[in-house]
């Protein structure tokens, strides 16, 4: 696949005292490559987009320092875990039940975040149980707190990752 941006640069432009970042097809390329395995190598991406390695380099560097976040996770399977999404309902202050739920039930959340858009669920929280007992335990156990209305669950069976689709809508849309 040829560099078809092979001759624009990726710049940062001060436009209303906002960042743009002016991305060519060869940074998307990296980005969607990056997106499929953080650990692919630079060589490749040389050979695959016909550009000098030290502009993937160059490249990979800028984008890795404004817009790609690495993260590492661990994964819960191999300790034979088991993952849900808790979607909770709440009356009140999310922030004062957020804070109850990690001083009550941190030792099984992942993560917590609010959420806008469905009436029955305002928080939810990424935990992890070894068997459907604890995870009914859990759920009864935050039923309890007391601005708690409902609690819902959703075991995350498979992850399949982003899609190039949804990628290239993102990437398109700084246009």
């Amino acid at each position: 696949m040829s560099n078809v941006g092979k001759n624009r640069n990726f710049v940062s432009q001060q436009s209303d005292q906002v960042n743009k970042l002016v991305l060519d097809d060869l940074d998307i390329g990296i980005i969607k490559e990056m997106i499929k395995d953080a650990e692919v190598k630079s060589t490749f991406l040389a050979s695959k987009y016909d550009s000098p390695l030290s502009t993937i380099q160059r490249r990979r560097a800028k984008l890795e320092h404004t817009i790609l976040k690495k993260k590492y996770y661990i994964n819960i399977s191999m300790f034979h875990w088991r993952r849900a999404d808790l979607m909770i309902s709440v009356d009140g202050d999310c922030g004062e039940a957020v804070s109850e739920l990690l001083r009550s039930f941190g030792k099984n959340i992942i993560s917590t975040s609010l959420r806008i858009g469905d009436p029955q669920a305002n928080i939810v929280a990424a935990v992890f149980y070894k068997d459907s007992r604890e995870l009914l335990n859990l759920m009864d156990g935050i039923r309890s707190i007391n601005s708690v209305r409902c609690v819902k669950w959703s075991e995350v069976v498979r992850d399949f990752g982003p899609t190039d689709a949804g990628i290239e809508t993102i990437l398109s849309s700084q246009t």
